[in-house]
C-alpha cells in the first residue's frame, strides 16, 4: 500500500518544494516516510521510503555525502527530500548528480515548511490509499468470485477483467498457447510467436513471462508508451498458465495489478474445474483405448458404442501415434507425463482433431482418424510435430520421439498399428537420422525384418551363422561388427570410414581382411555385402527387441 512520488508532490504542503533531479522516478512508490537529521547508519532504511533530512553535516563532512550518494545509488529509497537553508545553503552537486543518474527524485524543501506537516500529509495520503485499495480489492474479489459461482468460463472471466482494467488481456496456458483474449480495437494485436503488436513496434512477452514464472507473482515493466504485466495462475502449487496485460502507460494504475492478481485466483479455480473434467474424460478414453490395444473386448459393437458415448467415430480408417521419451531409463515423475498429456490434449483440441488418448508410465498412445491425405500432410501429423517442437522448447533435457503406425479400418487391427508405432519410435536410434518423428512405413529393411520376425522367423538364427565368427570375443567382435557397419554405411569408402572410426587406413584394411576371412564373404561381392548388411541389421534389431521385452 503506497502512493506515487508525483502524487506526494501534488499535496498542498509540497507545493513550495522544488524537484532538483530524478524526474524519471516520479512513478516510484512511497510506502513510508522517515525523518533523519544525521546521515549515519543507512542500513535501517527500508525499500520504498521517502527520506526527509536536514542535511546536517553534509557540507563539511565528505564521508556523510559519500554515504548518502551510495544510498541514492542503491535504489532503496523512493525519493529523498533535503531542507535548504537550515544547515545547507546549497544542495551538494554530487547528490543532485547521483539522484539524476539513479532516477531517484531529489526534492528541495524550503526552511519554513515543518517536518511534521510533511510527514503527516504524506502518511495520511498513504493510509487513505491503503483504505481505498482494501475497499477496491474487496470489491474486485467479490465481483470476480461471483464469476466462479455463476460458472462463467475463461472467455467470460477475461472479458470482465478487461472491463475492470480497461486493458488488453491475453490468457495463456502453461505452454503459452492462447486460451482467451480481449483486445482493445485499433490499439494492439497479439501474436503467439512474438507477443503484442502495436502501431509502433512489437512488445515481446516471453522475458516477462519467465520472470513471472521464476518469481511466482505478478511482474510488470514499461515498454515504450505501454505497461506490460504478466501474472502466473497458480493452483495447488503448480502453474496452470499466465495472464498477460498491456495498457497505455498514462492510464496504468497499480490498482490494475490488484485486479489482475485477483483474476489469477479466479482463473485457477476455473482451470481446476476444467482439469477435473479433463482428467475424467482422459480416464474414460484411456480405459477404452487400453481395451482396444490389448484386445480386451468380446464384441466390436461394444467398442463402437463406448466410442460413440465419448463422441468418437470409429467408422473411418484409424492410425495410432506413439509418444515416448527419448531417454527411456530417465526417471520420469507422474507430473511430467501429465504435462505431456496436457500438451497433446491442448494441441489436438485446438486443431479440432478427434482423438482417444492413453497415458502409460513412460509413453502415450493416441488413436485418431487417418483421413485421406498423405500422412506428412495430415493435420494429425502437424499436431504431432507441434507437440514435439513445443515440448523440446520447454523441456529440452527430456526430448520425445514419436512413432506412427499404419492406418487400418478394422478395430481388431488397431492394436497392430499401435505395435508398429511403438516399433517405429524405438527403432529411431538404429536409423541414423536426426528426425524425431518416424512412420512405420519409413523403416525400410528394418520394417521387412520386423515383418519376418512377426511371421515367426527367429532373428537370432538369421544373423548368427554369418556373424558368429565376429563375436568370438566381446571387444574384438564389437569392433569388427561396428567396423563393418561403418564401412558399409560409407559405401566402402576407406578414407571416410577410417575417419569416423578414428583409426589408420591400414588398420581398417587389416580389420576388413579379418572380416572376410572369418565370414567367408567377399566385400567386393554385391550379394555378400547385402547378406552382411541384413545380418548386422538383424543383429541390432534383435538386441533392441530384447531390450523392449525387458522394459515391458
Amino acid at each position: 500500500m503506497a502512493i506515487l512520488v508525483k502524487d506526494a508532490l501534488s499535496l498542498d504542503i509540497m507545493k513550495e518544494t522544488k524537484l532538483l533531479a530524478g524526474e524519471n522516478g516520479l512513478d516510484r512508490l512511497i510506502q513510508w516516510v522517515t525523518i533523519v537529521e544525521i546521515i549515519e547508519d543507512t542500513s535501517r532504511l527500508s525499500e520504498g521510503e521517502l527520506l526527509v533530512t536536514t542535511g546536517f553535516g553534509l557540507t563539511e563532512n565528505k564521508e556523510r555525502r559519500i554515504r548518502l550518494v551510495k544510498l541514492i545509488q542503491s535504489h532503496r529509497l523512493s525519493a529523498i527530500a533535503i531542507y535548504k537553508g537550515v544547515y545547507l545553503t546549497e544542495i551538494p552537486a554530487s547528490l543532485i548528480e547521483a539522484a539524476e543518474n539513479s532516477g531517484i527524485p531529489l526534492i528541495e524543501i524550503p526552511p519554513h515548511v515543518n517536518f511534521s506537516d510533511i510527514t503527516k500529509a504524506v502518511l495520511e495520503q498513504i493510509v487513505s490509499s491503503q483504505l481505498h485499495q482494501l475497499k477496491y480489492s474487496s470489491a474486485i474479489h467479490q465481483r470476480l468470485t461471483h464469476l466462479n459461482v455463476s460458472n462463467k468460463n475463461v472467455t467470460q472471466i477475461t472479458d470482465e477483467l478487461a472491463h475492470l482494467t480497461s486493458a488488453n488481456i491475453v490468457v495463456l496456458d502453461v505452454f503459452l498457447h492462447q486460451t482467451a483474449a480481449h483486445l482493445i480495437k485499433d490499439e494492439v494485436t497479439y501474436s503467439p510467436a512474438i507477443g503484442f503488436l502495436t502501431d509502433h513496434e512489437p512488445i515481446e512477452t516471453t522475458p516477462l513471462l519467465k520472470q513471472a514464472e521464476e518469481k511466482g507473482r505478478l511482474v510488470y515493466d514499461t515498454c515504450g508508451a505501454f505497461v506490460l504485466a504478466a501474472c502466473p495462475v497458480i493452483a495447488m502449487g503448480d502453474i496452470f498458465g499466465f495472464i498477460v496485460s498491456l495498457k497505455k502507460k498514462v492510464a496504468w494504475h497499480h490498482l490494475d495489478a490488484i485486479a489482475i492478481e485477483h483474476a489469477g485466483a479466479v482463473y485457477a479455480i476455473e482451470w481446476l474445474k476444467q482439469k477435473a473434467i479433463q482428467d475424467t474424460e482422459n480416464q474414460m478414453q484411456g480405459h477404452l483405448l487400453d481395451d482396444i490395444l490389448q484386445q480386451q473386448y468380446t464384441e466390436e459393437s461394444y467398442v463402437v458404442e463406448q466410442a460413440t458415448k465419448l463422441q468418437y467415430d470409429m467408422s473411418d480408417e484409424q492410425v495410432v501415434i506413439y509418444f515416448q521419451f527419448q531417454h527411456q531409463h530417465t526417471q520420469l515423475d507422474h507430473q511430467m507425463m501429465q504435462r505431456l498429456s496436457q500438451l497433446l490434449t491442448s494441441i489436438f483440441e485446438r486443431r479440432h482433431i478427434p482423438f482417444l488418448l492413453k497415458t502409460r508410465l513412460d509413453s502415450i498412445f493416441v488413436l485418431t482418424p487417418a483421413g485421406k491425405k498423405a500422412f506428412q500432410e495430415a493435420e494429425w501429423y502437424r499436431a504431432a510435430e507441434e507437440c514435439r517442437s513445443t515440448w523440446s522448447y520447454f523441456f529440452p533435457v527430456h526430448p520425445i520421439v514419436i512413432g506412427i503406425g499404419r492406418a487400418y479400418d478394422q478395430i481388431g487391427l488397431f492394436s497392430k498399428s499401435a505395435k508398429e508405432a511403438q516399433y517405429a519410435a524405438r527403432l529411431l536410434p538404429l536409423l541414423k537420422t536426426d528426425e524425431c518423428i518416424i512412420h512405420y512405413q519409413k523403416l525400410g529393411l528394418y520394417g521387412m525384418l520386423l515383418e519376418m520376425n512377426e511371421a515367426g522367423m527367429n532373428l537370432h538364427d538369421f544373423y548368427v551363422e554369418l556373424l558368429s565368427p565376429l563375436l568370438y570375443t566381446k571387444k574384438q567382435g564389437a569392433d569388427l561388427i561396428h567396423t563393418l557397419e561403418v564401412y558399409l554405411a560409407h559405401n566402402e569408402n576407406i578414407q571416410k570410414s577410417a575417419g569416423e572410426l578414428f583409426i589408420h587406413r591400414h588398420t581398417l584394411s587389416y580389420r576388413l581382411k579379418q572380416i572376410e576371412t572369418r565370414t567367408g564373404c567377399s566385400l567386393k561381392s554385391t550379394d555378400d555385402r547385402m547378406k552382411l548388411q541384413l545380418s548386422i541389421m538383424a543383429y541390432r534389431l534383435s538386441g533392441l527387441l530384447d531390450q523392449m521385452r525387458t522394459i515391458s
